[in-house]
């Protein structure tokens, strides 16, 4: 099974399209701040969340609960793709529906194995996949740069390298991330 999250207008065929609004006609009309999701446990292959993730789970009690959802309706290793606006751009700080940033650092933090060597080496980091008995892995992190810095990119005035280090000091250099995150149970 695979669930496309918070679809609005993107209804994709073979995935079961889930939205709060049925404005779209999704197959299925469901507020993801409010648990549980209709769909039973250890059922879901894949979750596509594009530019939903910074919507919701404004309080960190429900986004915590969202993750839990989101854990307890996938099997093992299945992929959720998560896509959101850079923290730093304008397209995330201008929405006033965006209601939390999702970073890779934060993302980190569902990860029991990453939890367990920062507990060893006295690191502060909440170990949210301990306390929550969850446990996800970033496998892979695709960085859209803004339009302006891809063109930097593709011209050869500028490096990948360059890029990263820009992302950490100026706003406006990456649009969008895209990240696959797997679920790890036993």
């Amino acid at each position: 099974m695979k669930l496309n999250l918070g679809c609005g207008s993107n209804i994709l065929e073979n995935y079961i399209n889930l939205d709060k609004f049925d404005y779209y006609n999704p197959n299925i009309v469901h507020d993801l701040e409010v648990i549980p999701y209709p769909f039973e446990n250890d059922s879901v292959d894949e979750i596509l969340m594009s530019h939903v993730l910074e919507h919701i789970g404004q309080d960190p009690n429900i986004f915590n609960n969202i993750i839990k959802e989101l854990y307890r309706i996938c099997k093992n290793k299945s992929i959720i793709d998560i896509r959101v606006p850079h923290p730093r751009h304008d397209d995330f700080i201008s929405d006033p529906t965006h209601v939390r940033p999702i970073t890779i650092e934060g993302l980190k933090l569902y990860d029991k194995e990453l939890n367990q060597i920062w507990g060893k080496k006295g690191y502060s980091n909440t170990p949210l996949g301990l306390i929550h008995d969850v446990n996800f892995k970033i496998l892979k992190v695709d960085l859209k740069p803004d339009e302006k810095y891809k063109k930097l990119i593709d011209e050869k005035q500028i490096s990948q390298s360059n890029i990263l280090e820009m992302m950490q000091k100026y706003n406006n250099v990456i649009k969008e991330m895209k990240i696959l995150w797997s679920v790890i149970k036993n």
